[in-house]
């Protein structure tokens, strides 16, 4: 199982990139973010933080 962020919901707030505790999502602002899957440790602490459902798990 993965953390992936769907484009057309990420509003580019940085709220999850800031909340990310190891830095593994990347992106600028008002920008769609990324999450690199290799250094994710799949806490969820993006999900939590997430106010436009943008994250998933696949």
């Amino acid at each position: 199982m993965n953390y992936y962020i769907v484009p057309e919901n990420c509003r580019g707030c940085t709220a999850c990139a800031r909340k990310c505790p190891v830095g593994a999502i990347s992106g600028t602002v008002k920008e769609p973010h990324t999450i690199d899957t290799a250094k994710c440790i799949k806490c969820g602490a993006c999900i939590e933080t997430c106010k436009f459902n943008a994250i998933i798990k696949k």
